[in-house]
């Protein structure tokens, strides 16, 4: 069995890691629509507050995959 060649094109690494952060600021853009929308929304909280607290494990799940995406950056930069 070939092993691989473990020295990655620079273009390819640059693209990956932008791709990454895009993904990063995706993921922001969510919570801060949950939070916004959702959580800390007065109307819903009054009328359905069972709805305003559903966003709570979502942005919960959220914030855990950016960490993760923080983490790929850190860990191969």
């Amino acid at each position: 069995m070939q092993q691989k060649n473990k020295t990655v094109d620079p273009a390819i690494r640059r693209n990956y890691f932008e791709m990454i952060e895009r993904t990063i600021h995706s993921v922001d853009a969510l919570i801060y629509e949950l939070e916004n929308e959702g959580l800390h929304n007065a109307t819903l909280r009054e009328q359905y507050y069972e709805l305003a607290v559903d966003c709570v494990p979502l942005i919960k799940k959220l914030s855990e995959a950016r960490r993760y995406a923080e983490g790929t950056l850190t860990h191969f930069r």
